[in-house]
């Protein structure tokens, strides 16, 4: 319990958030594109799934970018961000039309490990796989319990149920958790945010505001139906998911098991229906 009161690390360099002019035009072309996504979006057709796909790849790519500013913005960290950046919003437009697109939607994750945990500002936020098996083991359960518990929940309930239609769809939704969805949410709010502010705090106002704005992050998104029974849940699930993923953060060190367990959640979630 130590853990959750103790500095981020009382021996390194306390930083003030950068606003490099790189990582200002990648996150504002970022916004630029998904703002025209939304009005491609409003078209029918072709029009509709392409503005729908760079609306989505757009605002994730503002994520990334956003994370890179607030982890130190150091020049030497920009390139994999870029790149995986460049690569989810092909992923988010080929998935607009192709299920087989989701298949890039692996790659992300891939580029931002391989490229990026090199470079100390961005291991400092947690980029690394060097988990011990035994946080790895707890994110999957973490995100299992909660998955399985939501399931239970919604089907009791509010007349929900667990199934999946089609296979195809299903792992193209998996996919997007993968490579965007638990991706960003990761980067940015755990390993970005919550590092940044745990630096400057305890655990618990760092855990707090970094998991606050992840749940306005997710009311925020036009996918969520707007039933109040599912914004109710959204608030209290991704609230438990956040301030759990922090934990795991501060235990391992690492975003792995904080990451392993939202794909685990989302990839249950992914199994509710009506």
């Amino acid at each position: 319990m130590l853990l959750l009161t103790a500095p981020f690390d009382p021996n390194r360099t306390r930083h003030a958030v950068r606003l490099p002019r790189a990582g200002l035009l990648g996150t504002i072309a970022s916004l630029v594109l998904s703002s025209a996504g939304v009005l491609m979006s409003l078209s029918g057709g072709v029009v509709h799934d392409f503005g729908r796909g760079m609306a989505s790849g757009g605002v994730h790519s503002a994520f990334l970018f956003a994370g890179w500013m607030i982890a130190g913005g150091r020049p030497t960290g920009f390139a994999p961000v870029v790149y995986s950046a460049a690569v989810l919003c092909l992923a988010s437009i080929t998935a607009a039309f192709t299920a087989w697109g989701a298949l890039l939607y692996l790659m992300p994750p891939v580029i931002l490990v391989y490229a990026g945990h090199r470079h100390a500002a961005l291991r400092g936020i947690g980029l690394t796989v060097a988990a011990g098996v035994r946080s790895i083991a707890l994110g999957l359960a973490t995100g299992t319990f909660l998955g399985a518990h939501l399931l239970i929940s919604a089907s009791l309930t509010f007349g929900y149920v667990v199934r999946v239609s089609s296979i195809g769809p299903y792992l193209a939704a998996v996919a997007y958790d993968v490579g965007a969805n638990a991706l960003t949410a990761e980067w940015l709010f755990r390993g970005a945010v919550f590092s940044h502010w745990w630096q400057r705090s305890e655990f618990w106002p760092a855990a707090g505001l970094a998991t606050a704005l992840a749940v306005a992050r997710y009311l925020a998104d036009p996918a969520l139906p707007p039933a109040i029974e599912v914004r109710t849940g959204a608030v209290y699930y991704i609230a438990l998911l956040g301030l759990t993923a922090c934990a795991l953060r501060a235990r391992a060190g690492s975003l792995l098991p904080g990451y392993l367990a939202t794909v685990t959640f989302f990839a249950a979630y992914r199994m509710l229906g009506q």
